[in-house]
């Protein structure tokens, strides 16, 4: 009986530990991104950026390890990807609705309103996607995190940076547009570019959760991408497809 309580107890004092770690880190996230936009240099964000991109190609892993070790020199850089990725998926959403508006008829107004309305979420999902992929993945790791002096800013910031193939992929697509062939060769370089993605999340991942036995590493990702997917297929359910 004693035990039990004792047990209980100890949960008890778990959750609220749990429960005050994440508090403190939505509070140190808003302090450091108000801190991040007021201190906004452009020279020396431009300079930050060359040099990573310079190294990115050359030696991804070392540059992944350099965010995970200080995120806020690449956190504004890695803002603007995440607004680039956005801004990719919104043009494709655009040109989608434009095309089903081009080749369809409208023989009421109420067929037309409904099909406006459809054009709309349409848009706003494709606004929504980069976003909603980025806060889930960088969510759960951090929960699984065991080393919370990482701020959720720092998995955040790798979780973005990993994610630059797939924003590659996604202004290529944009071409695919254009004529068939080009569709060809942009459904090749999406192949190509999330495979690049999900071997850079590996390591992003290992970094962060600190763990150099590779064995584990891979167990750890494999459980993370597991509950991303699991979430993914549920929101797949409510007509948001974030894979």
């Amino acid at each position: 009986m004693d035990e039990n309580i004792e047990n209980k107890n100890e949960n008890t004092e778990e959750v609220k530990e749990e429960k005050s770690a994440v508090s403190k880190a939505v509070s140190e996230t808003v302090s450091e991104v108000k801190e991040a936009t007021k201190n906004i240099n452009n020279k020396e964000n431009v300079a930050v950026a060359k040099k990573f991109f310079t190294n990115f190609f050359k030696t991804p892993f070392s540059q992944i390890k350099d965010i995970v070790s200080n995120h806020k020199p690449f956190f504004i850089m890695a803002i603007i990807i995440l607004a680039v990725w956005v801004v990719a998926e919104c043009i494709s959403g655009i040109i989608s609705v434009a095309d089903s508006y081009a080749y369809s008829s409208y023989y009421t107004i109420e067929m037309y309103m409904r099909n406006s309305v459809s054009s709309a979420f349409t848009i706003i999902k494709s606004l929504l996607i980069p976003i909603i992929i980025v806060a889930l993945l960088s969510g759960i790791i951090y929960l699984f995190m065991k080393d919370k002096k990482k701020n959720f800013l720092t998995v955040l910031t790798t979780v973005i940076i990993t994610k630059i193939p797939v924003v590659l992929a996604s202004i290529v697509g944009l071409l695919g547009y254009i004529g068939s062939e080009l569709y060809k060769i942009s459904v090749a370089v999406s192949g190509f570019c999330s495979a690049f993605s999900f071997v850079l999340l590996y390591f992003g991942i290992k970094a962060l959760y600190k763990e150099d036995n590779d064995d584990k590493a891979i167990i750890k990702f494999i459980i993370t991408v597991s509950i991303f997917y699991g979430i993914a297929l549920i929101l797949h359910f409510f007509g948001l497809n974030i894979y």
